[in-house]
């Protein structure tokens, strides 16, 4: 089994769906006998004029950043194994930042994503950031399943 090394990637952005995802990837990773991979992409563009306030803006966005791969990290390690936080910044959109890391790190075998994210829309249908993540993946040829994670009240017992 070759790929029973290969790493299980989750994305996390804080929200109800995406603590679900952690829990969801962290079972499965446990199962597996591999290390987890909490990845929180800190996504904004910078405007140069207001270099004082981006500073500030981008200190806030990396705490809370920090405070989001913490939680999930909690979350995860009640499963055991080895958890890896990754925080990353880009000026590009987060799916987009998704994918680079999934291209970057080349040991991931599967990426699992919440359903929905924290805008109101995104509570109704399939979250936009996951829907452009399978876009991606796609164009680009990226060769790692995205395993999404409906949000359901037991999600261990889907595992």
């Amino acid at each position: 089994m070759a790929d029973k090394k290969k790493r299980i990637m989750v994305a996390s952005d804080g929200s109800k769906a995406g603590t679900q995802a952690v829990r969801y990837a962290a079972a499965l990773a446990k199962r597996r006998g591999t290390e987890l991979v909490i990845l929180h992409a800190v996504s904004y563009k910078k405007v140069g004029y207001w270099a004082f306030i981006d500073s500030h803006f981008k200190k806030e966005m990396f705490a809370a950043g920090q405070k989001i791969l913490e939680e999930a990290e909690g979350v995860a390690r009640q499963y055991g194994g080895t958890v890896v936080k990754l925080l990353r910044e880009s000026e590009k959109l987060p799916h987009v930042a998704i994918v680079d890391v999934l291209e970057e790190l080349r040991d991931i075998w599967v990426l699992v994503l919440g359903d929905k994210g924290q805008t109101f829309e995104d509570r109704h249908a399939m979250g936009s950031t996951t829907q452009s993540v399978l876009a991606e993946l796609s164009r680009r040829e990226v060769p790692v399943p995205l395993l999404v994670v409906p949000f359901v009240a037991d999600v261990e017992a889907t595992i």
